[in-house]
């Protein structure tokens, strides 16, 4: 199992450090156990467990569309969230294709991204994203109060110092993406 680096500025037991290829396909699960423990949510912080979420979206999510191209992961304003997905997928794959990370991409490269995350700081940009995405089966991702009912499918929330994605289903299908089981089973399902 190769282990990525750690970033000197996260904790000694960053999520860099624990996840490897082989362990993503089943870290959603040690992900929500774990951190619904009290205490637990001392070892990682908040952005370190959004990244996590976001890197194992792409396991868990089903895009209807071959699978010859790289896996694009798009975010914008170079979020913190940003940075640790960075180190998360440098160099990892996900299905035996390889996973790129696009920075603030501008609305022709939209079209490209399998997930997008606009992080809080971005709302103002966020009815101009989703209007360009739309047509796309592309996932949405944000921690945007109310992002679900605003046309987006994913938002990671936080309750009680533990995040928990909240999907809408009916935007998800709309996009002709389909949800694990296993994700549905952690998150809070909106309507």
């Amino acid at each position: 199992m190769r282990v990525l680096p750690i970033d000197r500025t996260l904790p000694t037991r960053s999520l860099a450090a624990l996840i490897g290829r082989r362990l993503a396909p089943w870290l959603l699960s040690v992900i929500v156990s774990a951190f619904s423990a009290p205490g637990s949510a001392q070892q990682f912080n908040e952005t370190e467990l959004k990244a996590a979420y976001l890197y194992n979206f792409a396991y868990f999510i089903t895009w209807p569309e071959p699978a010859s191209r790289d896996f694009l992961f798009c975010s914008y304003a170079n979020s913190p969230v940003t940075g640790v997905l960075a180190r998360l997928i440098d160099g990892e794959k996900v299905h035996d294709r390889p996973i790129r990370l696009l920075v603030d991409p501008v609305p022709e490269q939209l079209h490209e991204c399998h997930i997008v995350f606009v992080p809080g700081q971005q709302e103002r940009v966020l009815t101009t994203i989703l209007e360009y995405i739309r047509a796309f089966p592309i996932l949405t991702v944000s921690d945007i109060p109310d992002f679900e009912h605003r046309g987006g499918m994913v938002r990671l929330t936080t309750e009680d110092r533990r995040i928990q994605p909240v999907i809408h289903l009916q935007n998800v299908t709309r996009a002709k993406l389909a949800v694990s089981s296993k994700l549905l089973r952690s998150s809070r399902i909106a309507e």
